[in-house]
């Protein structure tokens, strides 16, 4: 087999050395690459391409699931660790992506190897991004930021700054009232994740944020043009006019 490229991103230098010290009885890993931080770990993954990466979820600054949310496809196999998110351990178990659960031992850590193993033989290179997608979309959270890539830069958003989100092919685009940014993603995990009090699907191309609507235009006798405070005029469907109105209190 040829050789396996490993990251380790996590803020815990005993547990990089524990991954260090586990990983040496398997000739064919080589690790070439490990970091304390997760923003340092979006920019490894993009820069080495690593077959394999332990990523720990709970770091500073930002965390292991949100380091997932600034991965673009194709997404490395990665095995988490965590002590806390039992949530996230379902989510993990549902996707067949393993997890280790601090404090593990030899024995643990080799099961999540050898299963990790076996995908890889199977695949021969990277999981599918889809699966990704679904743990984060299983986070029962609701978001209060959102991450996207900008270049070289990562820009954190709060969701209050959002004007609308839009479908664009495998992206969607992220609306402020001044920029624009793509993120590879679902509307669907949008839907699922923002507040269902400020936001809601007018159209399948489109999410608002109703604190910058400024008015709806009637189109034809059941659909609506919602205009926003950024002056962009956007369809509005005739279910998207029913959640609309029923999210303004006018049924």
């Amino acid at each position: 087999m040829d050789e396996i490229r490993v990251l380790i991103i996590d803020d815990e230098e005993l547990a990089r050395e524990l991954i260090r010290n586990f990983l040496k009885e398997y000739g064919e890993f080589r690790i070439i690459g490990e970091t304390d931080n997760g923003l340092d770990g979006v920019r490894l993954i993009k820069d080495l391409q690593p077959d394999l990466v332990f990523l720990d979820v709970q770091m500073p600054r930002i965390s292991g699931l949100e380091v997932l949310d600034l991965l673009e496809k194709p997404v490395p196999f990665i095995i988490f660790s965590t002590a806390y998110d039992t949530y996230a351990v379902e989510a993990f178990e549902k996707n067949a992506i393993d997890y280790l659960l601090k404090p593990y031992n030899r024995d643990r850590f080799n099961k999540a190897v050898e299963k990790f193993l076996n995908e890889f033989r199977k695949s021969g290179s990277k999981i599918a991004g889809d699966n990704i997608l679904k743990i984060k979309s299983r986070e029962n959270k609701v978001l209060d930021k959102v991450l996207v890539r900008h270049g070289s830069r990562i820009v954190v958003i709060p969701v209050e700054e959002i004007v609308y989100i839009g479908a664009e092919d495998d992206y969607v685009s992220i609306h402020t009232m001044d920029k624009k940014y793509l993120k590879q993603t679902t509307m669907g995990y949008f839907v699922d994740a923002l507040p269902g009090n400020k936001f809601t699907r007018i159209h399948r191309s489109f999410i608002i944020n109703v604190d910058f609507l400024v008015q709806l235009d009637l189109y034809d006798k059941a659909t609506y043009t919602a205009v926003m405070k950024n002056k962009e005029r956007l369809p509005v469907s005739r279910s998207g006019s029913v959640k609309l109105k029923l999210l303004l209190g006018n049924p």
